[in-house]
């Protein structure tokens, strides 16, 4: 076999060789080229076999800790890797037709998150039974699954669902928690860099506590004198917001309209004859530490440092028939007030202060039976109320059972005065101790709770064990 090298251009010509002469090929016989090829797999193999035993030295002599983070890093920097590739597979698929237009594509940004909530107590009640005494029951206030997803870089979807009878509503009085109903269902839009649009069944711009939700409360029970918005589920109704941030979230606005037919329930508390929306919006101005996102917490255990003031409105025009004249129409108005203040104190524990002011006025209108409008207790809705609450995380922790956590005592006050009570006002005390494992994730309430109606027929004192997670 001959083979012939020769270096060459375009127009096959050598250079630096007078083109008239004959070319004398250089010539490497078939044996010298397998005795090279030999040589050369032989030096590739040695230097491959060395590498690997340098290596395997290494690893053998690598402590076994050393090694579970050496093989972390590994699967950490191929996941980067292939980051890095999804992300340059879908560059090369964008269809660039002129200045700012790209095609769309699902594939890399898409994601899924996966968890779950649940809350369950034991609840006893001085005076609930039949006979008088004290009734003891075991419930479950929440089963809730989340799922959440990305499948462009700005819109994303969530989807959660709860027990149909969460936290004791049941929509027809008989189930007990069998089954299980769409609680969130939202497409998410993120417009610009501090805009986003969300539509679909989700909590509206509301107060602090309704944006907290049962899992995100300082108290184990949810605030009664909140029940003034119009809601389907759990606080939730049907709709559409706007919502922007700024400072990463040390000011943020909401705004939104929504259907406001429903008391929590399956009654209709609107006027089928007009159907107008409910419209619904908030302000948030943090003074401290900013709280990014939709929702809000009423306590962070000492991982921010918090003062917060937040306003909020809600607004029906002709949602309701007036009492006393026949096609007279009345609005449905609702507004309200809440603070925030939450600070880690040097000796590490965390002081946190909390309070609410509502006020609901429904203008004398009625419901579709001539009834005034109850809210979900069974309360007039018209009315004003208000809570104020105040915690301390003890710095030190301690193990209960293997589980390691910190205890945190807090109280409660909450107080409502409706405007067709002839005297005095609902309230109740709440007296209560955590213990925190991992935040919200993880704790265990007892509350001691002592209600005293307006009109003096109802003293009612209820203890509670509660024990809530999130996965």
């Amino acid at each position: 076999m001959q083979v012939r090298l020769a270096a060459g251009r375009a127009d096959g010509k050598v250079p630096g060789v007078d083109s008239s002469k004959t070319i004398v090929p250089w010539v490497i016989k078939e044996p010298e080229v397998k005795i090279n090829f030999v040589r050369a797999l032989a030096l590739g193999l040695g230097i491959v076999g060395f590498g690997s035993a340098v290596r395997a030295d290494e690893l053998i002599s690598t402590p076994v800790e050393s090694a579970s983070f050496t093989l972390s890093d590994l699967v950490q920097k191929s996941a980067a890797q292939k980051s890095k590739g999804d992300k340059a597979k879908a560059d090369a698929s964008c269809d660039n037709k002129g200045a700012g237009k790209m095609k769309f594509d699902w594939g890399a940004n898409t994601s899924l998150t996966i968890g779950a909530g649940l809350r369950t107590s034991y609840n006893a009640v001085e005076g609930g039974s039949v006979n008088g005494g004290t009734a003891q029951d075991f419930t479950l206030n929440n089963g809730r699954i989340y799922l959440n997803g990305q499948g462009h870089e700005r819109i994303g979807f969530e989807f959660n669902t709860d027990i149909d009878n969460a936290q004791g509503f049941n929509l027809d009085g008989t189930d007990e928690g069998a089954s299980v109903r769409v609680l969130d269902l939202i497409a998410k839009f993120q417009l610009t860099d501090h805009i986003s649009l969300w539509t679909g069944r989700f909590l509206p711009p509301s107060d602090r506590s309704n944006l907290d939700g049962p899992f995100y409360l300082n108290a184990w029970n949810f605030p009664w004198v909140q029940f003034g918005y119009p809601n389907i589920f759990q606080g939730r109704d049907d709709g559409a917001a706007l919502f922007g941030q700024y400072g990463e979230g040390a000011f943020k606005w909401q705004v939104g309209a929504f259907e406001g037919d429903h008391n929590g329930s399956a009654f209709r508390v609107g006027n089928a004859d007009t159907d107008n929306l409910m419209l619904t919006g908030r302000l948030t101005l943090n003074l401290l530490d900013p709280e990014p996102g939709y929702y809000n917490a009423s306590t962070y255990y000492g991982e921010k440092e918090i003062l917060a003031v937040g306003v909020a409105f809600m607004h029906r025009h002709n949602a309701l028939e007036d009492a006393d004249t026949a096609g007279l129409f009345q609005d449905s108005t609702s507004w309200s007030i809440d603070g925030l203040f939450e600070r880690p104190l040097n000796n590490g524990g965390v002081m946190t202060v909390e309070g609410a002011y509502y006020d609901n006025d429904d203008h004398n209108g009625v419901d579709d039976d001539d009834n005034e409008v109850l809210i979900a207790t069974g309360r007039p809705r018209t009315g004003d109320g208000y809570f104020i609450l105040g915690s301390y995380l003890f710095p030190n922790a301690m193990n209960v059972m293997s589980l390691e956590g910190k205890l945190q005592f807090m109280t409660r006050y909450m107080e409502y005065n409706s405007a067709s009570f002839t005297s005095g006002q609902d309230n109740q005390t709440d007296f209560q101790l955590n213990y925190i494992m991992q935040g919200h994730n993880a704790r265990i309430s007892a509350v001691w709770s002592v209600y005293d109606s307006h009109d003096g027929t109802e003293n009612t004192d209820t203890f509670t064990l509660g024990t809530q997670l999130q996965f």
